[in-house]
């Protein structure tokens, strides 16, 4: 495997599928360290991808083009997805990625993702209101990305910390702000939206747009929590992960099926379980 691109990867005997990780913006692979050995034991191989300028590899410039991104990210692994079929996981900025990714495979006719998950991302169709904010003012920004939770008490309450990974944000940030998603291209494999039932910054009502990318089954799958998870949503998404890979290694994309909202929430957490029906139709915009 690519080295550089990859990190925390353990390698599967008689590998069912891979599952390839993108971290949230500014974020690095560091963050899916524990799952490599959490699925390997179901057949799963998982490969944390590390984009320039993330931790270990901070000193690279930060890339700011999805093109140019997924151009490199076909370079470095393209010869990899040939061995074995594979799947997309990306959170919040990394969602992007994910999808941007699936769609490249489709253009340049190279084996398409099993499956393709994107978690805490707004869909294309409904960017953020405050869209473009890469190129904010940093006491502007800085209390944006606050809103969204989950970052570490160190980095919140030190300047210094926050400035050094601010770059790789407004970066993440540029990738899908840019971005120009094609029309009447779809996808064929299957799509899973996940989303945090007390998410803010994307509510739980955009996530069934989710499902206009794609010919193949789509799924909303609502988790306790925000746009980060705790431990409980965490390990519920371990759950439908391995249900979901461990079914499409062996599936085709094939036809569409009908569009449901599932959710994995706890009594206490909520109204919401189990299978609750059609994919939302009405959408908060924009």
């Amino acid at each position: 495997m690519a080295s550089s691109w990859i990190r925390f990867a353990r390698r599967v005997p008689r590998v069912r599928i891979r599952l390839l990780c993108f971290a949230h913006a500014g974020g690095g692979a560091s963050i899916y360290r524990r799952w490599p050995a959490q699925l390997a034991r179901h057949g799963i191989e998982t490969w944390p991808v590390q984009i320039p300028g993330r931790e270990e590899r901070a000193g690279e410039p930060p890339i700011a083009s999805l093109n140019v991104l997924t151009d490199a990210l076909h370079g470095a692994l393209g010869d990899h997805l040939d061995s074995a079929p594979y799947a997309l996981f990306g959170h919040s900025a990394g969602a992007a990625v994910a999808y941007a990714l699936a769609l490249a495979a489709r253009q340049r006719e190279c084996p398409p993702p099993r499956w393709l998950v994107v978690s805490a991302c707004r869909p294309p169709t409904h960017p953020d209101p405050d869209s473009p904010m890469h190129g904010w003012e940093r006491s502007r920004l800085v209390p944006k990305l606050m809103r969204y939770g989950g970052m570490p008490a160190d980095i919140a309450g030190n300047d210094e910390l926050f400035d050094l990974i601010l770059p790789a944000v407004r970066a993440d940030f540029a990738l899908f702000e840019n971005a120009r998603w094609p029309t009447g291209q779809l996808l064929d494999c299957p799509v899973t939206a996940v989303g945090g039932v007390s998410d803010r910054m994307v509510p739980a009502g955009l996530l069934p747009a989710w499902g206009a990318v794609t010919r193949g089954h789509f799924e909303v799958q609502l988790l306790p929590g925000g746009h980060f998870r705790p431990p409980l949503a965490e390990r519920k998404l371990m759950e439908v992960l391995v249900d979901g890979l461990v079914k499409n290694a062996a599936a085709r994309p094939g036809p569409r099926g009908p569009g449901s909202v599932a959710g994995a929430i706890s009594p206490e957490d909520g109204p919401v379980g189990g299978r609750v029906g059609a994919a939302h139709k009405d959408l908060p915009g924009p």
